[in-house]
């Protein structure tokens, strides 16, 4: 069975929508699991309702720690699950870990993906640096030796890094090679805008197009412990997408 983990702030309805698309287009047994990181215990309400009604495994972090930026809260979150979660209970098994606004839009593998792999992600560069973004990981488990992965942003070899930051070390000092996924910013999509009333952040398709990539989801860039929604008119354009792909 495969194990899908995500971690959340804001937007049940995310959650929501991510669930139908596994269940049109993963073709793998799988379980979904929600680790809610969110701040106003009326939308931890919201996420436990959604996954109380889907069967979607939800984890409240009460862990939070004050007083950091967004990538440190991220990477912290992805630590805790990581540690916590993965390595304790899913030793033997294929993980996926995906951001909160990553949606599976066509017809999908992970275990036929992950066949040739240990580690796949989609590479980022500070320089030198090579690490991996959090924001789509796969880990066949039962062929990891050493588990002492970190998540964390930060100065890595002299280069600031974003979330992911430290895998460089990871992949350094074990030799794993990380099978890399790839990312595209496509204009349309089902002759829908793409970049319209993007905020500047647009959307991206990720793994040879299975993967949509919503971005800023969680207001990182703006107002990030609020649940408001700056980008509405994105989300407009967003919901056609969906609409059309459930529909097809």
């Amino acid at each position: 069975m495969i194990h899908i983990f995500t971690s959340v702030v804001n937007r049940p309805d995310f959650v929501d929508i991510q669930n139908k698309l596994f269940q049109r287009f993963l073709n793998d047994e799988y379980r979904f699991h929600v680790v809610d990181d969110s701040v106003d215990d009326s939308v931890s309400d919201e996420f436990y309702s959604v996954c109380s009604n889907h069967n979607i495994s939800y984890y409240r972090k009460n862990d939070r720690v004050e007083g950091l930026n967004p990538a440190q809260a991220c990477a912290h979150t992805v630590q805790w699950t990581y540690d916590n979660l993965i390595r304790k209970n899913h030793r033997n098994d294929i993980v996926f870990f995906c951001d909160s606004d990553l949606f599976l839009i066509d017809d999908f593998s992970i275990t036929e993906y992950m066949q040739d792999a240990i580690i796949s992600g989609l590479p980022q560069y500070r320089g030198h640096v090579k690490y991996m973004w959090n924001g789509i990981m796969f880990f066949n488990m039962s062929k990891i030796e050493n588990l002492d992965i970190d998540f964390s942003d930060g100065v890595v070899d002299g280069q600031l890094t974003d979330v992911g930051g430290n895998t460089y070390h990871y992949f350094k000092n074990t030799g794993i090679v990380m099978k890399e996924t790839d990312v595209e910013y496509p204009t349309h999509y089902n002759d829908i805008d793409l970049q319209k009333d993007s905020g500047g952040y647009n959307m991206e398709l990720h793994l040879n197009g299975k993967f949509l990539h919503y971005r800023a989801a969680t207001n990182w860039h703006s107002n990030w412990k609020s649940c408001d929604d700056p980008l509405e008119e994105k989300t407009k354009i967003f919901g056609q997408i969906i609409e059309s792909i459930l529909s097809e």
